[in-house]
């Protein structure tokens, strides 16, 4: 009624019976759902062998089955590091027939180079933020992402003068 229209909708510990509850009611409400993944973990760590490949795919094809519009990878530690992101990517763009939408936190220093990396390999949405709010727990730099991307298939059309001003406006504010 106020206007949010896209839900991203998680569980910390990644049990999809307890996400149903709030996915139903947005798919009722005519909303958008982000049925969300958080990855843990390290994808080719051999002695953690629960958060394998299969375990994200098999996560993925349930919230598919449960209506999510949208896949969410949510790495809230930001400890996904680029090869993860891209194979995990890669895969489930074949396995599933939902956009993926990654979000990270530049916690570990790593995470713009992660977004690049889902970017490369078919990620439909990436989560960025203006320079000066930007690393540690907030997301990686947008500034950043976006010149990367510059002049390439996958250039996102943003206006980096502009996204510089509104850094220099908000760097003002923290102080």
């Amino acid at each position: 009624k106020n206007g949010v229209d896209i839900f991203r909708v998680f569980d910390s510990l990644n049990a999809v019976d307890n996400m149903r509850v709030a996915m139903d009611a947005v798919i009722d409400a005519g909303a958008v759902c982000e049925g969300t993944i958080c990855y843990t973990g390290d994808l080719f760590d051999a002695g953690r062998p629960k958060f394998n490949l299969k375990y994200y795919v098999d996560m993925a094809k349930q919230l598919e089955k449960a209506g999510a519009h949208v896949l969410g990878l949510k790495d809230m530690a930001g400890v996904c590091k680029p090869r993860a992101a891209r194979e995990l990517v890669r895969v489930l763009t074949k396995e599933i027939g939902l956009p993926i939408h990654f979000h990270t936190h530049d916690t570990s220093g790593i995470a713009a180079a992660s977004v690049l990396a889902a970017i490369e390999a078919g990620c439909d949405a990436v989560d960025g933020a203006l320079d000066a709010m930007s690393g540690l727990t907030a997301q990686p730099n947008l500034g950043a992402i976006a010149a990367s991307l510059s002049g390439s298939e996958r250039d996102p059309g943003l206006d980096l003068d502009a996204l510089q001003q509104l850094s220099d406006y908000w760097e003002d504010v923290r102080r």
